[in-house]
């Protein structure tokens, strides 16, 4: 809904004033869990964001699914965090591709779940996949239940945002910061960095914040700006920060580690209903705390 501010005054105040029943904590977690816009610019409100004399403010609720994690097991194989009729959103387990082909007879997450949702519906079930994260890496991914809605949501793609969590061998020297340059597939898969654009390559743009360290390692937050293929392990080895586990990019290779990467966050509008949607994805424990004298194995299904 929609404001015209008359005097000056705080957000959270504002929110009692307009809310008569409502009490500050309750108002306070209105106002984390709503779309914020003052003056046609969308902000990240705090309670004491201070609204003036003829501002307009625009509340929107915002719809945040958070599911505590949980492991695949026989009667349960996948996490899924949303579903309706035209969208469902699922956790991949790290070592399993997202979609596509294979080599021999290995299944991608996207033909599993479609497998999973058949038997469970009793009924054919076709899904699309509309992005992919690394073989390597967990986390969200969304799929459409058709193909119309697919092309939709891939051509507005650059309209949603994603944020990941690593962690690092060595902290940052500058705790947050952007990373912007070309990037190339060159030999062995293997994704190459140049500082300018050369033939075949594609400019990629990170955003990183440092959050804390966390025994010998750095967690950081990352945001994408771009979409390039192993963008995030190539441009945190660039700056001299291997993802632990990550061998492929520089990692420490005197245990096999699984890479400490997940797709955690993604937010965006509901190409149907129009809703903002956010959803959050809490890592395991183990995910922060890599084995210091094992080789670690990706336990899939």
């Amino acid at each position: 809904m929609s404001y015209n501010i008359e005097k000056e005054t705080s957000l959270v105040d504002f929110i009692l004033e307009i809310k008569k029943n409502l009490s500050k904590q309750k108002a306070k977690k209105l106002i984390q869990n709503s779309k914020i816009t003052i003056n046609g610019k969308v902000i990240k409100a705090l309670p004491n964001t201070i609204l003036k004399p003829g501002d307009e403010l625009d509340i929107s609720k915002v719809e945040i699914i958070e599911k505590k994690p949980s492991r695949p097991d026989k009667h349960r194989p996948f996490a899924i965090y949303f579903e309706d009729s035209h969208l469902i959103i699922a956790v991949k387990p790290a070592g399993i591709i997202s979609a596509g082909k294979t080599a021999g007879n290995e299944k991608t997450f996207h033909k599993r779940m479609e497998e999973y949702l058949s038997k469970r519906d009793d009924n054919k079930t076709r899904l699309w996949a509309v992005h992919r994260i690394d073989r390597e890496v967990e986390g969200l991914i969304v799929f459409s239940k058709s193909e119309k809605l697919k092309e939709k949501l891939s051509e507005n793609w650059s309209n949603f945002t994603k944020k990941y969590l690593a962690l690092t061998e060595q902290k940052p020297e500058n705790e947050n910061g952007f990373i912007e340059n070309w990037l190339r597939e060159g030999e062995n898969l293997k994704v190459l960095v140049s500082e300018k654009e050369t033939d075949g390559s594609k400019f990629a743009k990170t955003e990183y914040t440092f959050l804390r360290t966390i025994g010998k390692y750095h967690l950081l937050e990352i945001k994408l700006h771009t979409g390039r293929k192993n963008q995030i392990r190539v441009h945190l080895a660039h700056i001299g920060c291997p993802i632990a586990g990550d061998r492929k990019y520089g990692a420490m290779s005197d245990f096999k580690r699984k890479v400490r990467l997940v797709a955690f966050y993604i937010s965006f509008n509901h190409p149907v209903t129009e809703k903002e949607i956010t959803i959050e994805y809490k890592p395991a424990d183990t995910f922060y705390h890599p084995s210091q004298n094992a080789d670690e194995k990706y336990k899939i299904f």
